[in-house]
Parts: C-alpha cells; structure tokens; sequence
C-alpha cells in the first residue's frame, strides 16, 4: 500500500495568503509606530509651552499659613508645667490569688505573650494574696502595647498607679 500525499495547491495558496497577510500586518504597524513617535515631541512641545511654570524654590518662601490657637492652648505655650503628668508610673495588675502555683501559672502565660510580670505578695484581712502584676512601664506607648495584648487575649486587668 503506498500512502498518497494530498498536496491541494489551495493549501499552498491559503498559506501564502495567511504569510502576506502577516507581513502587511507587521508593516502597517511599523508605519504607525514611526508615524506616532515623529507626531509626539511636536504635540508634546506645544503643550510645554501653554503649561504655567512654577518654581517652588522661590513661591515657597512667600507662603504663610496662620493656625488658630485657643486660649487654653496658648497657656499651655506660655507655662510649660501646666503640661506635665504627674510622677506616677502605670502598673497593670491581671491577677490575684491565694494559691501561689496559680499566680506563677499566670505568670508563664504572659510571659508566652512578651509581657514580664511579676508575682508580688499582699495581706488582705489576713490572708496572703499573691498579686501578678506588669510594669512599670517606662512610656506611654509601652503601656498601651502591654494593655492591647492584654485586651486582645481577654485577660482582664486593673490599672494602678506606683509613686516614683
């Protein structure tokens, strides 16, 4: 059996039509690609040219801007003690029990969460208390990142304040 070969000349014609027609396709966009980058710098000059220019350097200094400032807000500028906190240092107390192993359990579980506490023992109506306590904390921001911790593992707590 001999295998026959089908070569149509209608295959051959249709291939070189789909080749031209690439080529032209690749030639017209070509042209489009030249004629579009010579059009721009033209267009793109004029636009410069209708465009306001501005140097920040020189209206800059020319600017004031005037903020309104209340009464209590300027005495406050004028008496800087009116300003400062009292000496006290936050601490955040998240516990207090009778048995010693639960205080130091408490303990681990916050110091899971980064926080160091510590177990401080009280006596109350004649009982030892072991009172798990954190702090104190040296800013504001520290305080508030320990109380969001807090907060965010439904640990309950009490702030208290600790002379200097």
């Amino acid at each position: 059996m001999a295998t026959e070969k089908s070569n149509s000349p209608w295959v051959w014609v249709f291939l070189f039509l789909m080749l031209a027609f690439f080529a032209a396709f690749i030639i017209f966009l070509d042209q489009k690609l030249v004629g579009n980058s010579v059009s721009t710098p033209v267009e793109k000059q004029d636009q410069d040219r209708t465009k306001p220019t501005f140097d920040f350097y020189s209206i800059l200094p020319d600017r004031k801007v005037e903020i309104p400032v209340s009464e209590a807000e300027q005495e406050a500028i004028k008496n800087p003690s009116i300003n400062k906190t009292s000496g006290d240092q936050a601490l955040l107390q998240v516990g207090s029990f009778q048995d010693s192993e639960d205080a130091e359990r408490l303990k681990a579980e916050l110091a899971f969460l980064g926080l160091e506490a510590s177990v401080k023992p009280a006596e109350v109506n004649d009982d030892i208390w072991h009172r798990v306590q954190i702090g104190p904390f040296p800013s504001e921001t520290a305080l508030s990142r320990a109380q969001n911790l807090l907060l965010e593992n439904n640990i309950k707590y009490v702030q208290r304040s600790m002379p200097q």
